[in-house]
């Protein structure tokens, strides 16, 4: 068995300047960045591949880049997490793309989206991204709201809109990483309105008709511990079910941690993975930043269903553990 999830991120270049995320003070080096036949050493075994960046949608290849990253996995879900701040650029291609769902950054339903993002007009241009690939037919579509320090209240905003456009809709918080995102534990939500707010949009999701959301309520569960500073739910598989894919080709167990296990040019996944498995999984074992993202819980979610059914099983039926207040 090969691993099942993957985020490839194929830039760092990015046109948003958010409160909670480096990636944009990087330096990019796109002389480095990976062609789109590079892609064809992603793992047939994947089901899930989230392409992200920086902003995914500033290479002009994307759209080669996705169909490679297709025959490659023929069974996987490709996710394109943006910002949506280029509205007729994104149309565009993503209708020459096929079968890719789409995730748009929405941290708050109005202005203070802009402040959190650092551009003026944000919220205006993912709106318009949303409704432009809504009328355009794309049937995986979703806001994707991250929680911070900053935005208490607006978890619940985002989803509220997300739920009036028609659209599907994620949560997460914000993470520090020495690779990926950068230090901001500051902005980690902490506050109990934060926490507060995440126990709502898992009980609403609990009550729901659809099973698969009764699996994100497990998710925003796990989240609420996250925020907590509480031990994760599942054990981390990261390295083994899930890795991390920089731009230049660099392949890391995740997009927190600082380990790394080589490069796409070392050979495939499964003799990179063969030659690193020990010193990968002591990282993983001793890794204290018990990080909780739909990227890497959704692996073990898939592989090992048992706690997470049994947990839906309790807390639908008897309510159980379904209290997330401080």
């Amino acid at each position: 068995m090969g691993p099942v999830g993957c985020v490839a991120a194929v830039t760092y270049r990015c046109n948003a300047r958010c409160a909670m995320c480096d990636i944009w003070r990087k330096d990019a080096e796109t002389e480095r960045e990976l062609t789109p036949s590079d892609y064809r050493w992603l793992p047939r075994s994947l089901r899930s591949i989230n392409v992200s960046g920086g902003e995914p949608f500033l290479r002009d290849d994307l759209v080669e880049i996705v169909a490679v990253m297709r025959e490659a996995c023929p069974d996987a879900r490709i996710v394109i997490s943006t910002n949506g701040f280029m509205p007729s650029r994104i149309e565009e291609m993503i209708s020459r793309m096929d079968d890719v769902a789409v995730r748009i950054s929405v941290d708050a339903a109005g202005p203070l989206h802009d402040e959190i993002r650092g551009v003026p007009g944000a919220y205006e241009k993912a709106i318009e991204t949303a409704r432009r690939l809504k009328a355009a037919g794309v049937a995986d579509l979703g806001l994707a709201a991250t929680s911070t320090e900053g935005n208490p209240g607006q978890l619940e905003a985002v989803r509220d809109l997300a739920s009036d456009l028609g659209l599907e809709f994620a949560a997460s918080a914000a993470h520090s990483s020495p690779i990926f995102f950068g230090a901001h534990d500051a902005e980690r939500p902490q506050s109990d309105e934060a926490v507060g707010e995440i126990g709502r949009v898992m009980d609403d999701l609990l009550a729901s008709k659809r099973p698969r959301d009764w699996a994100k309520a497990y998710y925003m569960r796990g989240l609420a511990d996250y925020v907590r500073g509480k031990p994760r739910r599942l054990a981390c598989r990261a390295g083994t079910d899930f890795f991390f894919l920089d731009p230049w080709g660099g392949v890391h167990p995740c997009n927190i941690s600082g380990t790394k296990m080589g490069n796409v040019k070392d050979g495939s996944f499964e003799e990179i993975q063969r030659r690193t498995r020990t010193d990968v999984r002591e990282a993983v074992a001793s890794c204290q930043h018990q990080c909780w993202m739909i990227c890497t819980v959704s692996p073990p979610m898939r592989r090992r269903p048992l706690r997470p059914f049994a947990w839906i099983a309790g807390a639908k039926l008897l309510g159980l553990d379904t209290k997330v207040s401080r």
